[in-house]
């Protein structure tokens, strides 16, 4: 994998010096992943969104499944049945 593709997701993401002021060793910011879903228009799987931003290094790779976990819980985000992340205002969900 090039250095570009290996580096995707820190030059789109607008708040990694947030991130990595933070936590040292940051993963992407819940801003941009909110903005990149809804974006795309359509959930993505980790693999999926792993594969787009070019992370292969496995501590990458745990940090952000448990960033999207965390958005989960918080509701940020919603998981299908495919495994797919995506932003809530963008799924038509039904209340009840």
């Amino acid at each position: 994998m090039t250095a570009k593709k290996r580096d995707a997701w820190r030059r789109m993401d607008p708040f990694l010096n947030r991130e990595q002021e933070k936590y040292g060793r940051p993963s992407p910011s819940r801003e941009f992943i909110l903005h990149y879903l809804e974006e795309r228009g359509m959930p993505l799987t980790l693999g999926e969104l792993c594969a787009e931003w070019g992370i292969s290094d496995s501590w990458e790779v745990e940090a952000l499944s448990r960033r999207l976990r965390a958005m989960e819980r918080d509701g940020q985000l919603i998981r299908n049945r495919r495994e797919g992340y995506g932003s809530v205002a963008k799924m038509n969900l039904v209340p009840g």
